[in-house]
């Protein structure tokens, strides 16, 4: 009876460790779109793909996302050179493509949750961003005009949007658009039922056999519900 209990007492213990993990690790849940909110951004709704390809696609636990272009906030393509002051051929500022690059940016982050079904949360991490400006011959601030689109990840995402990035300029880019991103992503399956419950390992369980004494029994290797958690 003293080695019951004991083995009881055990197998208590080990579940509730395993409830505090998981509360800890529920706690500890980013929460992307609540935080948008706190900071005072909204997405843009998502475009859909018009011609004969799809605006992202996942390999495992990757998603390759497509060309996004830079365009103003009424969702209006803004073509043209990008370069300072007096270059010739420019059309566009560089702090008005850095502006388009954020808002390419928050295209991309919209794009984002429509594949992971509204929940930023699976986002792991950016791993790459790509970002080619349409410059003037002459022009050289293309990690400037890019910074936009990195900055708005790393504001959305924190740690999680930091990136490896390839920032390079273009003769031209198509439908003259002013820049584009490309964007690398590793993210996790959908939260589910099974994601929730903490998985219990085995662990012994006393239990009184009739006329035998106590006999020790290895517990099954199988999930334990902790509903309410």
């Amino acid at each position: 009876l003293f080695l019951f209990h004991m083995f009881a007492l055990r197998s208590v213990r080990h579940v509730g460790l395993a409830g505090q993990r998981l509360m800890a690790r529920n706690t500890a849940m980013v929460h992307t779109e609540a935080h948008m909110k706190e900071i005072g951004i909204t997405l843009p709704a998502y475009q859909d793909a018009v011609w004969s390809y799809v605006k992202a696609q996942r390999d495992g636990d990757k998603l390759y996302i497509g060309d996004h272009v830079g365009q103003d906030e009424s969702a209006v393509t803004v073509r043209g050179k990008v370069g300072e002051e007096g270059m010739e051929g420019a059309e566009v500022t560089p702090e008005e493509a850095e502006m388009l690059a954020r808002n390419a940016g928050l295209r991309l982050l919209s794009t984002l949750s429509h594949y992971l079904d509204g929940d930023l949360d699976r986002v792991d991490q950016v791993i790459k961003v790509v970002g080619i400006v349409n410059g003037t011959p002459d022009f050289r601030g293309h990690g400037k005009v890019i910074n936009g689109c990195s900055d708005v990840l790393v504001e959305v995402l924190g740690d999680r949007g930091k990136h490896a990035r390839t920032c390079t300029g273009s003769g031209s880019l198509p439908a003259a658009v002013t820049c584009e991103m490309v964007v690398r992503v590793k993210a996790r399956e959908r939260r589910g039922r099974s994601e929730d419950n903490e998985e219990i390992g085995s662990c012994f369980v006393v239990m009184p056999v009739e006329g035998r004494g106590s006999v020790q029994r290895e517990a099954p290797e199988q999930p334990l519900l902790l509903d309410g958690l």
